[in-house]
């Protein structure tokens, strides 16, 4: 899958090791960024609101993906990138996303992705889905979310297998977890654990990747304005997109992963979007287009 940031997709490898490919078979790895009419309101620092047309990324090594965005009504609809390795279809029962389908290709196996979703009062509980390869694999998902606050604080992602030969029977492939923690009303940390279910003799560790983000400015995040329930389900089938960044409502010019840091430039329209992020260490720039 596409990088969108060099210096991200370096710190994140081994999680998407676990996280890009749904699955190549049944002892291989599964699955591993508008305003919403009942989230997120306000505008840009003029009270504009806008609504993401696009995201462009080009990373250290000069590859470049674009996410582009379809809405209808006023509501996101569609995600899809440039490269056709990955796009959402989204669905509403009045303004809450009640399913979302993926369709995932690398380039030798499709995998398609269905979620069904619940609320509790208009607030994400669960989406539980169903996937299936072109090559006949296939496997269920469960992803939860917990508030604290009124915002996201974790995220829960159950990964299980199905048998190709046998479909009533299943075993788990493993979990992925955000923890995530806020100053005001951006990310402080975020805490992304890969879990493994215990299968004596052999026992994987968790995979815990932890980044600090600080240093945020004072504009909108184009991210922020997608979404609650498409940022909880993409942030865990992509990271490319930036979802989980998507709960900040500022931008962050500085993470800190594992002693490693980067930081970011930021040029904003006169609305107070940005339009372009540039990561030093030439490690890659983002550009947005709004609508």
């Amino acid at each position: 899958m596409k990088k969108i940031i060099g210096f991200l997709s370096f710190v994140f490898s081994l999680v998407i090791l676990f996280s890009c490919e749904p699955g190549r078979d049944e002892n291989g790895d599964l699955l591993f960024g508008v305003n919403n009419p009942n989230q997120n309101g306000g505008g840009g620092t003029t009270g504009v609101v806008k609504q993401l047309k696009s995201v462009t990324s080009k990373d250290d090594s000069g590859e470049i993906v674009t996410f582009n965005y379809t809405y209808g009504l006023g509501k996101l609809i569609k995600v899809q990138t440039s490269d056709n390795s990955i796009s959402y279809s989204l669905s509403y029962d009045n303004n809450n996303i009640n399913k979302i389908e993926i369709l995932q290709n690398d380039g030798s196996i499709i995998t398609t992705t269905n979620f069904t979703i619940t609320y509790n009062n208009g607030r994400f509980v669960e989406a539980r889905g169903v996937g299936k390869e072109d090559t006949g694999n296939s496997f269920k998902n469960t992803i939860t979310a917990s508030y604290t606050n009124n915002k996201i604080s974790k995220i829960l992602s159950k990964m299980v297998g199905v048998d190709s030969v046998d479909p009533t029977v299943t075993y788990d492939m493993f979990s992925l977890q955000s923890d995530i923690t806020y100053t005001s009303n951006n990310i402080s940390t975020w805490k992304f654990s890969t879990i493994f279910p215990a299968t004596p003799p052999v026992t994987i560790p968790p995979i815990v990747i932890t980044s600090n983000l600080s240093d945020y400015d004072t504009k909108v995040n184009p991210f922020n304005t997608l979404p609650e329930t498409y940022n909880i389900i993409s942030s865990l089938y992509g990271f490319e997109s930036s979802a989980v960044t998507g709960f900040s409502a500022n931008n962050y010019r500085k993470i800190t992963v594992d002693g490693q840091s980067a930081t970011y430039v930021y040029t904003y329209d006169n609305d107070g979007y940005p339009t372009k992020a540039v990561a030093d260490h030439n490690l890659g720039t983002l550009t947005f287009q709004y609508q």
